[in-house]
């Protein structure tokens, strides 16, 4: 495990996402408090989710779901 500060990350940012792809622990501190930095997957929700929306997108453009403005998606959280 490595812990590691935003600066020491600004400075080689390449050097920990590395690391963090090869499976290492690397944990951010900060005063806005302590983040693991861990790879996405195909796995992840994240990924998942992305890929819906762009899905939604291609429909959007291709006429087979309405649009809709940026104030009505808010209004769904």
């Amino acid at each position: 495990m490595e812990i590691v500060t935003a600066r020491e990350i600004r400075a080689n940012p390449g050097k920990f996402l590395t690391a963090a792809m090869k499976g290492h622990s690397v944990i951010l501190t900060s005063r806005f408090g302590n983040f693991k930095i861990t790879p996405i997957t195909e796995d992840d929700s994240l990924t998942n989710r992305i890929c819906r929306g762009l899905e939604q997108v291609k429909m959007i453009q291709d006429g087979k779901l309405p649009r809709r403005t940026v104030q009505d998606m808010l209004n769904e959280l």
